[in-house]
């Protein structure tokens, strides 16, 4: 199955490299769909759970993991269903189609 994540670049931080006096690269893991390298590991198990017949995904973070199973989900065809804090990114969940609980 093809993963939901996206190869991300490399790209070498000259600040960075110059105060350790070594080259220092960054992961550029804010380009992955759903914002965060949390859609790795997430949309990973999600898949597989997906792949074994789950009816909907819930998370209990309102923030990067919880917009990464949302992200999933919708890109699996499986509801989610998010409980969230008071600071959660409302928006962000719903944007993926995920239904939000507080």
């Amino acid at each position: 199955m093809t993963p939901l994540h996206i190869e991300t670049p490399l790209i070498e931080s000259r600040p960075l490299s110059a105060c350790s006096e070594r080259r220092v690269w960054l992961k550029m893991e804010a380009f992955q769909p759903s914002g965060s390298f949390k859609l790795r590991g997430i949309g990973s198990a999600c898949q597989e759970y997906a792949r074994r017949g789950a009816a909907r995904f819930l998370s209990s973070s309102g923030g990067n993991a919880g917009i990464a199973v949302a992200y999933a989900g919708r890109q699996l065809g499986v509801p989610v269903i998010v409980c969230g804090g008071a600071t959660a990114t409302i928006e962000q969940l719903l944007e993926w189609s995920a239904q939000f609980d507080a």
